[in-house]
């Protein structure tokens, strides 16, 4: 625990979050109380509460850094101008990699958000849920504009892309649920593991 405690002195929303993450990941949402978070980080319930309201502020908290982290690492390549097969599978495995190194926030938002949605009553909940979704929508658009693209020049295939582009993302999103990280994995050997997922998610559309 001490490295979660120094993290609670620098960085206490972070090392809060991360726990809450760890938590909703491994309880599931629903299950998770703040003191669970609280006892994860040998904490007080009350340092919780002074960063976070509810459990509701950190779920949502966690989407929008669990989007972010998405952004920062796939809005560049799909800003590049690589050839779109190229553009495409970049872009795939950095999504791929990310949701892997920010699986408990990836697992968090697949788990809760239909909770949340149930649930949320307030103005605030519903207009930051619409954000959230906006960006989720953003982010396919950017897969979608690029699959398009090699379409039109031939580099790329779907009959109807809108369809196509559901597979991918589902088969590109399950890593979340299935991988399990083991302490002896190298760099090396995550980087194999994500170029054979994106190689089975874009086999329908690569040429």
């Amino acid at each position: 625990m001490g490295n979660a405690n120094e993290a609670l002195v620098s960085e206490p929303r972070q090392a809060i979050l991360d726990a809450a993450a760890l938590c909703f990941m491994e309880r599931g949402f629903n299950a998770t109380s703040i003191d669970d978070i609280a006892r994860r980080l040998s904490a007080t319930k009350g340092m919780v509460y002074h960063y976070f309201s509810s459990k509701a502020a950190l779920f949502f908290e966690i989407h929008h850094r669990a989007m972010d982290a998405i952004f920062d690492e796939v809005e560049p390549v799909a800003e590049s101008d690589l050839p779109a097969p190229e553009r495409f599978t970049e872009m795939a495995r950095r999504y791929i990699h990310t949701l892997i190194q920010t699986q408990p926030y990836q697992r968090t938002v697949s788990e809760a958000v239909q909770m949340i949605l149930r649930n949320s009553t307030t103005a605030e909940q519903r207009e930051q849920l619409t954000y959230l979704q906006s960006r989720r929508i953003q982010c396919e658009a950017m897969f979608m504009a690029v699959l398009e693209e090699g379409m039109s020049n031939g580099t790329m295939r779907a009959s109807r892309p809108r369809v196509s582009i559901k597979p991918v993302f589902g088969a590109m999103n399950s890593v979340i649920n299935w991988y399990h990280y083991r302490e002896e994995e190298t760099p090396e050997q995550l980087a194999e593991l994500v170029d054979e997922v994106v190689q089975i998610a874009l086999r329908g559309v690569m040429k």
